[in-house]
């Protein structure tokens, strides 16, 4: 297909990544409208949490996040009544919220998310991704929405994404990103097993990293932030995945344990607990990175729409390449819905038990025979055969609250 004929799709993609924006987009109209009309606190949603944590560790009252109720008299004297708040980061997050502490909220949450999504862009630049696959990244419903909660999808997938497309070029900057990303770790229960058999090298720097990360925060932020953690914050944050308390926190899940919860607890555990399991093995045992940016979120428990964009990622991946080896049936509706999804679930919450199938037939395609960046050491890294081929790189297609 030559260059210039290439440029219809391109732009029909283009058109149809902006239509899968407007709910997104309508959401932002309203959380707008609400700092607008005085619900300033409602209106900053997660990044409320990610600003008080800086804020009450630069004024010496770190403690306040671990204490449930006075955490929230303080957030309650500052905005008024507001949807429960819940510290439920490690203090590594912790440590990195206090870097922007010292700004006002709003300035605060905005400096991180465009930070956040220029160090996004900067990796997928480093990984030779395109800039027409970079736009529409960004564009992404999962995205916007990251961008409206306030919350790290962005960073996350920065950090692992980035981490998975490097491995081959260059294993070490790899591991030391998704050494950082421990930060959440539920998102990073199979990533051990796929660095230990394509790049050994990569376990050994992302260890070193997180160690490094944990050591950090504890000189900062000292031992008591620590075991605030391990006896307040983990406990609650395991009691929402269990308990389905507070809802504010747990009606946004989308994993394969929230499908499975309707038929019972232990039910749900146990089959989550086997589709991680077979996540890991998977892991061990794929080459794409495609499909390993799929992995991530189905092993995890505790997934919100924003923790997609991993897999925007990976949609826009995927479509670049059918674009040249064409689709399989079925595939453009199983990408758009993948895509169109995180910004179509704040409005219709009830099709949120379908997320967990979606990514099931995403790894399905994403494993099919000819899959996008099946490679070893020995090969090629993602980008590069296309590149060599003297072929310009092909654009990505289309395709609440709270919580850690």
């Amino acid at each position: 297909m030559s260059r210039n004929s290439q440029i219809p799709t391109r732009f029909r993609l283009a058109g149809l990544v902006m239509v899968c924006a407007i709910p997104s987009l309508c959401e932002a109209y309203a959380i707008a409208w609400g700092e607008a009309h005085g619900h300033y606190g409602k209106a900053l949603r997660d990044g409320l949490d990610f600003w008080a944590g800086g804020y009450l560790t630069l004024h010496g009252q770190v403690m306040t996040l671990f204490n449930h109720a006075t955490y929230q008299a303080f957030l309650a004297g500052r905005y008024g009544t507001l949807p429960y708040h819940l510290w439920s980061y490690p203090p590594n997050y912790l440590l990195l919220a206090t870097m922007f502490g010292w700004l006002p909220p709003w300035p605060a949450v905005i400096t991180f998310d465009a930070l956040t999504l220029l160090l996004l862009v900067a990796v997928l630049r480093l990984a030779r991704q395109s800039w027409w696959l970079i736009a529409a990244v960004l564009a992404a419903p999962a995205t916007l929405e990251n961008a409206m909660e306030h919350q790290n999808a962005a960073l996350l997938t920065a950090l692992i994404g980035g981490g998975i497309l490097l491995l081959q070029t260059r294993p070490r900057l790899a591991g030391a990103l998704i050494g950082l990303a421990t930060i959440k770790p539920q998102l990073g229960l199979a990533l051990p097993f796929y660095l230990a058999r394509r790049a050994p090298v990569a376990v050994v720097y992302a260890v070193l990293t997180a160690l490094a990360l944990g050591v950090a925060s504890l000189l900062a932020l000292g031992l008591p932030v620590w075991r605030g953690f391990l006896h307040v914050t983990s406990p609650a944050m395991t009691n929402v995945l269990l308990t389905g308390q507070p809802p504010d926190f747990a009606g946004g899940l989308i994993s394969v344990f929230a499908l499975m919860r309707p038929l019972g607890l232990h039910v749900a555990l146990i089959i989550q607990a086997l589709v991680s399991l077979a996540a890991m093995g998977i892991a061990y045992r794929v080459k794409s990175p495609v499909a390993m940016l799929i992995l991530c979120p189905l092993a995890s428990p505790y997934l919100h729409d924003y923790d997609l964009l991993g897999v925007s990622l990976a949609v826009a991946l995927l479509v670049r390449d059918r674009l040249s080896t064409g689709f399989a049936p079925g595939e453009p509706v199983l990408f758009f819905l993948a895509w169109f999804g995180p910004g179509l679930l704040p409005w219709a919450p009830q099709c949120a038990h379908a997320a967990p199938v979606i990514l099931v037939l995403l790894l399905a395609s994403a494993c099919r025979r000819g899959a996008v960046g099946l490679c070893d050491s020995s090969q090629a890294p993602p980008g590069l055969p296309e590149l060599s081929a003297g072929r310009s790189p092909t654009p990505a297609p289309p395709g609440s609250t709270a919580r850690g």
